[in-house]
């Protein structure tokens, strides 16, 4: 099994950790991850809006099954959906597997097939699986309707947006935490209430600022550096603003070209 996770490049990202969704807004999906964890449940699926956590989340639950001696495999399918689709053969061969990017299978009617062979061989040998999406899987437009079957019988939980300051502070505190660094609390508290609300943005903030440090000790942190680490959380924040911005200008002029095309003919 090690070996086919290697030949697909999808080892687990082993920088994420259930510790990382203490926040009170991921209460019941860590509820239902310990039950993944013992097997009442089968299969569990996420849904929410880009960049909310829902990657991290995937990998941290993929760790905590390898930490139980496991095997775990995390799949994006946006980075798989361009490749052979025969890369799903014997992943029932773990004990869970984590399927990211659920959406993108709208391309393709072959990879919704495989999928859904997939998980029922999966649940013929009681392996669990893990789906994250950005829709529920009621508004998924894909074609098998059997494999939409199949992933509604999923208990479905709707990811935080992180707007809540507690599961920011939280996942925050446990990446500092786990990657041993240390930032000025002035820096810390601005990130929280200046920088980007959603998870994975927040996350990118935190890795571009970090570099700035790297080399300093705590007290060689100058004013300067902390007002040049003030500004740049300022600074990837409105570049994170304006991307969603123009995201989600993106999506409603597909919205109204998809309308534009099916609108009915007045004779």
């Amino acid at each position: 099994m090690a070996e086919a996770q290697l030949s697909l490049n999808l080892d687990i990202k082993h920088d994420a950790s259930l510790s990382d969704f203490a926040g009170p807004g991921w209460m019941s999906i860590i509820d239902a991850v310990r039950q993944l964890h013992v097997g009442l449940i089968g299969q569990l699926y996420l849904f929410g809006s880009p960049e909310t956590g829902k990657s991290h989340l995937l990998s941290a639950v993929c760790e905590s099954f390898i930490e139980m001696d496991k095997s775990a495999i995390c799949l994006s399918l946006n980075e798989l959906i361009h490749t052979d689709v025969n890369v799903l053969s014997s992943l029932e061969n773990f004990s869970l597997i984590a399927i990211d990017d659920l959406e993108v299978l709208e391309q393709s009617s072959q990879w919704q097939e495989a999928l859904f062979h997939l998980i029922n061989r999966s649940r013929e040998g009681q392996r669990q699986l893990l789906f994250a999406s950005n829709k529920p899987a009621t508004e998924l437009p894909f074609q098998l309707t059997d494999l939409l079957t199949r992933l509604a019988q999923s208990p479905s939980f709707k990811v935080p947006n992180g707007h809540d300051l507690a599961d920011r502070q939280a996942l925050l505190q446990s990446i500092l935490r786990r990657r041993g660094w240390q930032f000025d609390e002035r820096i810390i508290t601005h990130l929280l209430t200046e920088g980007p609300h959603r998870i994975g943005a927040m996350m990118e903030v935190l890795n571009y600022i970090q570099p700035m440090f790297s080399n300093l000790g705590r007290s060689n942190i100058s004013k300067a550096v902390i007002s040049d680490a003030l500004r740049t959380i300022d600074e990837q924040t409105l570049a994170a603003e304006l991307a969603d911005i123009a995201q989600e200008t993106q999506v409603d002029n597909d919205i109204a070209n998809q309308d534009q095309h099916t609108m009915p003919l007045d004779f």
